[in-house]
């Protein structure tokens, strides 16, 4: 087994749902990506209201009968760990695992879901990646690596949650 099943005592994976699945996909269990740190902001941000700003009265007339709100982008920073294999590097292995992850959000939206704050979005897609100066290291066998991605989350106010395996909307 290449990528290494890194045992963490009561570790709460972060989930990822996308295309047709029914089901969510652990990213530690599909991917080998232990999620280390993922913020959430804590409130989103209003988009600017509509309004006029009449020059004879105080203040502004302001359209807030429905108020919308920002997308926003996190990051959610990963470590993966891969051993040398029969036939393959750690190396090798560790970049396949990495490819299939990317392979599997690069295109449109999909929804995440986080098991250790309980707080899940729809309409999230992949913003790109760090890896950062020396995130990477491969030594006697075995590669590791440490790196963010980047997702930005267009729906900021439906509220998801796990049921059932399946990341759904909150009733």
């Amino acid at each position: 087994m290449p990528i290494v099943d890194i045992p963490i005592v009561n570790y709460k994976p972060f989930y990822i749902q996308y295309g047709e699945l029914t089901v969510a996909k652990d990213t530690k269990a599909e991917w080998g990506m232990v999620a280390k740190t993922n913020p959430y902001p804590l409130l989103p941000t209003p988009k600017d209201t509509y309004n006029n700003d009449w020059k004879d009265e105080d203040g502004d007339d302001e359209y807030t009968a429905h108020l919308h709100y920002k997308a926003f982008e996190m990051e959610v920073e990963f470590y993966m760990k891969a051993v040398d294999g029969t036939g393959t590097t750690a190396a090798t292995d560790l970049y396949a695992k990495a490819r299939a992850f990317f392979t599997a959000i690069k295109e449109g939206t999909f929804k995440v879901y986080d098991s250790y704050t309980k707080i899940g979005f729809q309409q999230v897609r992949y913003a790109g990646s760090d890896f950062g100066d020396n995130t990477f290291k491969e030594r006697k066998g075995t590669a590791r690596a440490m790196f963010k991605v980047k997702f930005k989350v267009n729906d900021p106010t439906t509220v998801m949650t796990m049921s059932q395996g399946a990341i759904v909307e909150a009733s």
